[in-house]
């Protein structure tokens, strides 16, 4: 899965860098087959915002989260996105799993 960061009015530190790709690397276990994630870092004032834009193939995932402290913000978007993963996967399952039932 590629991963894309961006940061708008501050420079993203090593550390950051380095914590945003661990983390949404974890997002592969869903076996969604997700192409790109895009994470946009965004600082205004006392505000930090993190958004978080999951994409593969037909489907799209997206979470924006804000906090007074950039991980705490990354973190909540990230929860928020693993979510919708966790309720998509278990949809298809499940959909794929009544499809196979035996019939007595």
């Amino acid at each position: 899965m590629e991963i894309d960061i961006s940061a708008r009015h501050f420079h993203v530190t090593e550390a950051l860098k380095a914590y945003v790709i661990d983390k949404t690397s974890k997002l592969e276990k869903y076996s969604l087959k997700l192409e790109t994630a895009h994470v946009i870092l965004e600082v205004q004032k006392f505000r930090h915002i993190c958004e978080i834009t999951a994409m593969g193939k037909n489907s799209r995932f997206t979470a924006k989260e804000e906090s007074a402290d950039m991980y705490a913000a990354f973190d909540k978007s990230f929860g928020n996105i693993q979510l919708q993963l966790r309720r998509y996967h278990d949809r298809l399952r499940d959909h794929k799993a009544r499809r196979y039932k035996l019939k007595p």
